[in-house]
């Protein structure tokens, strides 16, 4: 089953994504590691009384087993209706406290400030495949959206490959709005895909604190 774009910039397209989870089923698709390989890097910078939201959430079952280890605040939303339907009846019954909504992150109807969390897991690497003018324009409406939903001394969380033009673009924001930044290489969940794949790429996990620091500061722990 092919489930590969013709072009990476069908990866922000709403079709490919209802197409893609149409053929995909109840099967989750995980992107950049799963929640053994993540936890440990997740639990240190997200608190069981945190106000969670997963943007561009997809089949993954990332919120639900953060759910099972006592994260109850959670809201996961994404683009495809076809995928909040299967996440909606799958979780229902088992984790009721969960909210599945079928949104655009790039013009969330969410209040400002409602999250202490904003966790990202792929879906900047969807909607920025290249630095082209209209991709920027996107990325800056949807860093806005992160911006305006995310609580003062909130983390907007980010699992990532970490381009090098979407490196740019997230030091570029951080600088210009005081936020302070960490780079953590995701060595698990490389070996983990090492297991499976050929081709292994190197994941990264970006923390960026919002206004927590008049100086903004870059540490990396590669």
């Amino acid at each position: 089953m092919n489930l590969l774009p013709k072009s990476k910039e069908e990866f922000a397209e709403t079709d490919y994504w209802n197409a893609f989870f149409k053929k995909r089923g109840n099967k989750a698709f995980e992107w950049y590691g799963e929640y053994p390989e993540l936890c440990e890097h997740l639990h240190k910078y997200i608190k069981v009384k945190d106000s969670i939201l997963i943007v561009g959430c997809g089949n993954s079952i990332l919120g639900n087993d953060l759910h099972d280890v006592g994260y109850k605040k959670i809201t996961s939303i994404d683009i495809s209706s076809v995928v909040i339907k299967q996440m909606i009846n799958l979780n229902e019954k088992d984790r009721p406290s969960m909210q599945f909504i079928q949104m655009d992150a790039l013009d969330m109807s969410f209040e400002d400030k409602k999250f202490s969390v904003v966790l990202d897991k792929g879906t900047l690497d969807a909607l920025m495949p290249n630095d082209k003018n209209e991709t920027i324009e996107k990325i800056d409406r949807y860093f806005g959206q992160i911006s305006r939903v995310l609580r003062d001394n909130g983390k907007y969380i980010c699992v990532t490959l970490l381009q090098e033009h979407i490196l740019k673009k997230i030091l570029g924001y951080s600088t210009s709005n005081n936020w302070s930044i960490q780079i953590i290489r995701c060595h698990e969940a490389e070996n983990k895909t090492a297991t499976t794949s050929d081709n292994t790429l190197p994941v990264f996990m970006v923390v960026c604190s919002k206004g927590k620091s008049t100086s903004p500061m870059v540490c990396s722990k590669i």
